[in-house]
């Protein structure tokens, strides 16, 4: 099951964790990743979320969390 997510393609299954990019937690783990671990799928706009996934992958996108958030909600409820 994905979801979109502007530029980008995300599996709901391997999201692990997500928040705000401006959060001083994620802003840690978004400097402390290696940068071949970092996918930035913004499109040009600002960064708004990160997305973390099983693989250890950080994804940084342009929706915000809500949006996401509403987005696996709708995939799950369709299950």
């Amino acid at each position: 099951m994905m979801i979109e997510v502007g530029n980008g393609l995300i599996a709901v299954e391997r999201i692990v964790a997500a928040g705000r990019t401006t959060s001083a937690p994620m802003k840690r783990l978004i400097i402390s990743a290696p940068a071949s671990k970092i996918i930035i799928l913004t499109g040009g706009r600002k960064r708004e979320t990160a997305v973390v996934l099983d693989s250890g992958h950080v994804i940084i996108t342009a929706i915000p969390l809500a949006e996401l958030k509403r987005q696996i909600e709708m995939r799950v409820e369709m299950r």
